[in-house]
């Protein structure tokens, strides 16, 4: 735990982390489609999910790996806005002490109007899509599970791309502490870092993050989660959630409910919540995310060990 405090608290101190704390940096990273969450069970708990150790780790914190002894997989849907939906599909594989894994995302945009002059039919449509192809390391080590993601990432718009930018994630969990006598485990991750994305002769920075999480177990049905979000470009925000266990037999029945800070609609849209079913070694997970006028959001995940 103490190494944990340690290095947060180094990262904490330094200039570059307070010259990311500021609401007037937003907008001003490229790859904006690295901060959309992946995996329907953590963004029914609001996004709270670095100190959470499932496959969905491939993309939250890959220290979360560390500790899976079956291999794993997931397929992701996101209904994002009007025309645009996002496929994750991710596999962690356990080999010997340590676990491989392999993600890829990838975001589509269609029917976009294209217009030379203020016309009402347009001159022509395109596309746009963004994708992150990432291999993963986690191991255990010192006491903690410890975890690295290297991510290869492109975009394009219409018939022009940017250039292959590459990033990593580095994280850690430290388990089997105590919390009022639950079970508690801390996390730190650093996300997103890595080289430029570029257009023609412009480019932006990654939109790096380093996160702090806990987790606690309550009770066997009930696990409570926050993360301490420092952005590049916005300002320092909170995520929490819950997931509890419903008594039912044959099946397991999650509901899972959360709340993120950073949010510039109504409350009611920092909101979020989902449910989840599993038989056997499968499970499905579903999460409703609202973002204000710009409509609901909607993800279904299909995961299963073996």
């Amino acid at each position: 735990m103490k190494k944990i405090l340690i290095l947060a608290g180094l990262v904490l101190l330094s200039g570059d982390a307070f010259a990311w704390m500021s609401k007037s940096d937003v907008g001003t990273c490229g790859a904006g489609f690295l901060k959309i969450g992946i995996g329907a069970k953590p963004m029914g708990m609001g996004g709270a999910a670095t100190a959470v150790s499932d496959v969905n780790s491939l993309y939250w914190n890959p220290a979360g790996l560390a500790s899976l002894r079956n291999r794993e997989i997931i397929a992701m849907h996101t209904q994002w806005f009007e025309d645009t939906s996002i496929e994750f599909l991710g596999a962690a594989i356990p080999a010997g002490s340590a676990v491989f894994g392999l993600s890829m995302t990838y975001l589509a945009i269609s029917d976009l109007e294209a217009r030379i002059a203020d016309t009402t039919l347009p001159d022509d449509t395109f596309g746009a899509n963004d994708t992150a192809v990432g291999v993963s390391y986690a191991k255990k080590l010192g006491g903690m599970d410890t975890g690295i993601t290297v991510k290869a990432l492109k975009s394009s718009i219409g018939s022009d791309s940017s250039n292959v930018a590459l990033a990593a994630d580095a994280g850690i969990i430290k388990k089997g502490l105590s919390l009022s006598g639950k079970p508690l485990s801390l996390a730190l991750v650093l996300k997103d870092f890595g080289t430029k994305i570029k257009f023609d002769t412009k480019q932006d920075n990654l939109p790096s993050v380093i996160k702090m999480g806990m987790g606690v177990e309550i009770s066997p049905q009930l696990t409570v989660a926050a993360d301490l979000n420092l952005p590049r470009d916005n300002e320092v925000n909170l995520n929490i959630g819950f997931e509890y266990m419903l008594p039912v037999e044959a099946v397991r029945f999650p509901v899972r409910m959360g709340y993120k800070t950073l949010n510039d609609f109504d409350t009611i849209d920092g909101f979020s919540a989902g449910f989840g079913i599993g038989i056997g070694s499968y499970n499905m997970d579903f999460a409703w995310v609202p973002y204000g006028d710009f409509d609901d959001t909607y993800r279904m995940s299909l995961s299963g060990k073996f």
